[in-house]
């Protein structure tokens, strides 16, 4: 098997803080942070980017409304015209209620689905959990994971500089 990186396990969410800005100042960019409960002072240190889910919901809801209000003025206007009481052909209020729904459920579609493509889902397992170390089970610890793929990444060196960093074990993961 190939080398996917190192897992290093910390006590305290300090710790593993403090370890990752350390090795983002030593220049290592492809790492990774895994802890009990959400850090945010991770999401500088690890660059993490804001998620654009908000947007693909926004335009799946705007889609969903325009496609169906669309669908309904063409059957009503083109394909199947019938003048019911000399009311216009294009009347919109009953016609808002359906796109409403219509733009909730592509809304939701959107999200669903954004959901799965952000966390590169379906995804039946990653290298890290083959790290013997890595388990809830274990007490709960905070990891920091750094990918052998980064260019500063030497096998030797980067367990030094965890193992400095007050890492309590420093483990090889493999792909």
């Amino acid at each position: 098997m190939s080398l996917y990186g190192l897992v290093a396990a910390f006590a305290a969410p300090e710790a593993l803080i403090e370890a990752a800005r350390g090795m983002r100042e030593r220049g290592y960019r492809r790492m990774d942070a895994f802890s009990p409960f959400p850090l945010k002072e991770l999401d500088e240190i690890l660059e993490i980017r804001a998620t654009r889910l908000p947007w693909a919901v926004l335009a799946g809801g705007i889609a969903g409304a325009a496609l169906v209000y669309a669908l309904i003025w063409y059957s009503v206007e083109i394909d199947y015209p019938i003048n019911v009481g000399g009311r216009p052909l294009h009347s919109w209020p009953p016609f808002v209620v359906i796109a409403f729904e219509a733009g909730i459920l592509g809304a939701a579609f959107a999200g669903f689905l954004g959901v799965l493509a952000a966390n590169g889902l379906p995804r039946y397992h990653h290298p890290v959990f083959n790290a013997e170390s890595f388990s809830y089970a274990r007490g709960g610890k905070f990891y920091l994971l750094i990918e052998a793929a980064d260019p500063k990444y030497r096998k030797g060196v980067t367990r030094g500089q965890l193992t400095r960093l007050g890492a309590e074990t420093v483990e090889e993961v493999e792909a």
